[in-house]
């Protein structure tokens, strides 16, 4: 299979090829250790500028203990990618959906090691819906895309970070990714795959969305509980029905033909990553990835599939959402 469609249904593998000018590619590892003391953001990515001016590859990490960011710049020289799979190199660190080697300088972050991961949970893929995307995998030049590589998988090995061996054995990751040439206008992100034991994994994305010079409100989301998944998206004509943000707590709800999510999710501490605009990483986003989140799903007869509560919850409200709800469709209709 060529390059050119191998992409189209591996979204997880490098997009980028003929992309030279305005456009970004980044991958967003989450490693969270067994004992919940350490928790990593750990982004690797490229940046092309126009004209090439400023390019660079990078690799850009959150510390939730420390409440660090470190951004550390590469020339592009040094990314490297594979064609017919998930695999990265930027320098001697070295990224993919079953590991991760670091190995940055004691002048930035000063973080080296290697993780493996293993009983790897993929997102589900068919001809038709290639990633969570679904139909709109395959509509061109869309300002972003958004792929799931591992929706839960557990983490082996340890990392050396400023001096201190942390081991990671035992924890659990999580691995998605970003391309395109700008991050929206205002979006809302959640993640989390820590439920007091439970097999259960989250996620939650609302943007606003360009489009044909006008813009849409567009959203995807699942959970799943076991072997179970549950997805909710504005291209499978769910919809979202309650829509809050007010001080540091999120409440959304949506619901499908036959079930309806509720999530409640509390901001904590985070750190401000760099996000792409243009191509060119210069945009201000604040992270969370210590907040909580409560999750109940029920059918729409209103029987409890399930209810619990998820920590480590990876959390973005970019923007002043709050301002945009009266242009946001939320439907009442029950």
């Amino acid at each position: 299979m060529a390059y050119w469609l191998r992409r189209i249904f591996n979204p997880e593998i490098f997009q980028g090829k003929y992309r030279k000018d305005h456009y970004f590619e980044g991958w967003y590892f989450k490693l969270i250790d067994s004992s919940s003391d350490h928790a990593l953001a750990v982004i690797p990515g490229v940046s092309f500028t126009h004209e090439g001016e400023g390019s660079h590859a990078f690799i850009q990490i959150l510390d939730a203990r420390n409440h660090r960011v470190d951004y550390v710049r590469f020339p592009l020289s040094d990314f490297r990618y594979s064609e017919r799979e998930f695999e990265v190199w930027i320098g001697e660190n070295h990224f993919s959906d079953s590991s991760i080697t670091l190995d940055i300088g004691e002048d930035q972050a000063h973080i080296s090691g290697t993780l493996s991961f293993d009983k790897l949970v993929k997102y589900p893929k068919t001809f038709r819906k290639p990633g969570i995307m679904g139909p709109y995998t395959f509509i061109p030049r869309m300002e972003c895309y958004h792929g799931i590589v591992n929706i839960h998988h557990e983490i082996s090995g340890s990392l050396m970070i400023s001096g201190q061996e942390v081991d990671f054995s035992g924890g659990y990751g999580y691995i998605e990714k970003d391309w395109g040439t700008s991050f929206p206008e205002a979006w809302i992100w959640m993640q989390s795959n820590h439920f007091d034991g439970d097999d259960v994994s989250v996620m939650f994305s609302l943007a606003k969305i360009p489009w044909l010079g006008k813009f849409f409100w567009g959203f995807i989301a699942f959970v799943r509980i076991g072997n179970r998944m549950y997805d909710f998206a504005t291209y499978s004509k769910a919809r979202i029905t309650a829509l809050e943000y007010q001080g540091s707590r999120l409440r959304v709800t949506m619901r499908d033909a036959r079930h309806i999510l509720e999530l409640e999710a509390l901001q904590a501490p985070g750190g401000v990553l760099k996000a792409p605009k243009n191509g060119m990483m210069e945009r201000d986003i604040l992270e969370s990835i210590d907040a909580e989140v409560t999750v109940r799903l029920t059918s729409d007869t209103g029987r409890l599939i399930y209810e619990g509560r998820g920590l480590h919850t990876g959390l973005e409200v970019v923007s002043d959402i709050a301002a945009y709800f009266e242009e946001f469709p939320i439907d009442k209709r029950m």
